[in-house]
């Protein structure tokens, strides 16, 4: 009686799951418009915005001139993440209008797969960064930028 209680949850959770899973795909879970990553369905950001938002988080730390260097590194892998990542989304979102209706759906979800590897090395590498930062900010400045990131870190500027 138990092992077929069991093994009842357990289908219902699994059905449950496959369910989840086959909407999310059906709606385009984590895809904007066009078939493009969610931040896609956001004005995705240029370089300028990219470079606008990091002098505004500069003046919000007040950077001195000790921490200049850690900041002009952060500063640098930060935007060279971001530009990156929207170069491979706005590349994906160029081959998705045309090949996605030919594609497999095997290859569409190894595709995605790819692009969610560029994006955790991308937030690693960032990661990198922010931690060399942190480093040489007072407690002041680390309450800022941990308030400034927020969930959203390191990706949304």
């Amino acid at each position: 009686m138990m092992k077929r209680t069991q093994k009842m949850v357990l289908a219902v959770i699994t059905a449950l799951g496959i369910g989840a899973m086959a909407t999310s795909y059906a709606t385009g879970m984590g895809m904007g418009p066009g078939e493009g990553c969610a931040m896609a369905g956001k004005k995705m950001a240029n370089p300028a915005q990219i470079d606008s938002h990091l002098a505004q988080m500069k003046k919000d730390l007040s950077i001195d001139s000790k921490q200049e260097a850690a900041w002009a590194t952060f500063a640098k892998t930060i935007k060279q993440q971001r530009v990156g990542m929207m170069s491979a989304m706005q590349e994906r979102m160029r081959q998705s209008s045309s090949a996605q209706s030919t594609q497999p759906a095997a290859d569409r979800i190894g595709e995605r797969i790819q692009l969610m590897k560029q994006r955790t090395a991308s937030m690693e590498i960032a990661a990198t960064a922010m931690k060399q930062l942190y480093v040489v900010l007072t407690p002041q400045q680390k309450e800022i930028l941990d308030a400034r990131f927020g969930q959203n870190m390191p990706m949304q500027f």
